[in-house]
């Protein structure tokens, strides 16, 4: 069988989506014989549509996403069409491409996959907060029609599969809740996780880890308090900041910042893995998250995480089985609490 698989950016580039295009990928070559890149795809007509927004902007000072206009799906969807009769692919499965297969005009089964819903974002996320009216009718017309195209929605959440259903009137017939697996290239036998958990549990130093880009969305400063409250209690600890590189006030030398790390690059990636392997916990206090691939990053590596009540966390996280949720109306003290007996 000969999969098309298509993604709007290239799924040979492990920096998008935090590398999720590039897994998958890895994935199907290794389930199929025949796998035929149809991403990236772009058409100019992005420029004009982007002009149309700064326009919409000045008139109603709401944001327009250029990534919903209708005239560039059409021309996206276009494209893919003539690369699927090229490449001649038995199946379809679509990566965050809704929009790009909204008009698509092959009969082919298609399976889609998506890491949120158009309402999620537009309730979760705040650069989904102050949106045109035009551009949430283009998004959800879109969504629609991609999810009605679809044969099978591939989706990685239960949270998702509600919205889809109650948003659009998706069948639950139609879809499959799929949890998305790490996108670190890390296998561990139970062994090795019991081994390293016992190794962090029996540590001296209290090690908790944040990867995020988005240091204020996040809950950095947050994270960051509760590192106080935990030395407060005399308890030996540090946090290690992967992702971004915060201007952090009165800094504490307990806060290591270690910044970006390019999972392209070797060195990098070594870094990153290494610090799954050696946390305590893994600290996130977000705001806003659909997924959270760094929580099922931190769970390959057997690492107990906490996070909070928002999005698709409580899934990524089960509750005091691998980890703890927490309100996001939660202290910083109640936070350091996290953990029970082994922070007392």
């Amino acid at each position: 069988m000969k999969i098309g698989y298509i993604t709007k950016e290239s799924p040979h580039n492990v920096r998008v989506y935090s590398g999720t295009h590039f897994n998958m990928l890895q994935a199907l070559q290794k389930q199929f014989d025949d796998v035929a890149v149809l991403g990236s795809i772009d058409h100019p007509y992005k420029n004009i549509a982007k002009l149309k927004g700064r326009a919409l902007r000045i008139l109603d000072k709401r944001i327009y996403k250029y990534q919903y206009n209708v005239g560039l799906a059409k021309r996206m969807a276009a494209i893919l069409d003539k690369r699927i009769e090229t490449a001649k692919p038995d199946v379809l499965l679509g990566s965050l491409v809704s929009p790009e297969v909204a008009f698509l005009k092959s009969k082919l089964p298609l399976f889609l996959t998506t890491d949120a819903t158009f309402p999620l974002l537009n309730d979760v996320y705040a650069s989904h907060s102050n949106l045109s009216k035009i551009s949430i009718k283009n998004a959800t017309q879109l969504e629609r029609m991609a999810f009605e195209k679809a044969t099978k929605l591939i989706l990685p959440l239960k949270w998702l599969a509600d919205s889809a259903m109650s948003e659009y009137g998706i069948s639950s017939c139609k879809i499959a809740v799929v949890p998305y697996g790490s996108n670190l290239d890390f296998h561990a036998s139970e062994a090795e996780i019991s081994e390293m958990i016992t190794r962090c549990i029996s540590g001296a130093k209290l090690k908790l880890l944040f990867v995020g880009v988005r240091w204020e969305e996040k809950g950095g400063p947050f994270a960051v308090e509760v590192l106080k409250k935990i030395l407060s209690k005399g308890v030996e600890a540090e946090l290690l900041v992967i992702g971004c590189s915060p201007e952090v006030p009165n800094k504490l030398d307990e806060v290591k910042i270690l910044g970006f790390l390019d999972k392209e690059n070797e060195l990098g990636l070594s870094i990153l893995k290494k610090s799954y392997e050696e946390a305590s916990f893994f600290l996130l206090p977000t705001k806003a998250e659909c997924i959270g691939m760094s929580f099922i990053e931190a769970a390959s590596y057997g690492l107990p995480a906490i996070g909070t009540n928002v999005g698709g966390v409580p899934e990524a996280v089960i509750h005091e089985k691998t980890g703890y949720i927490c309100e996001e109306t939660s202290t910083p003290e109640e936070n350091c609490g996290m953990g029970g007996t082994y922070l007392e």
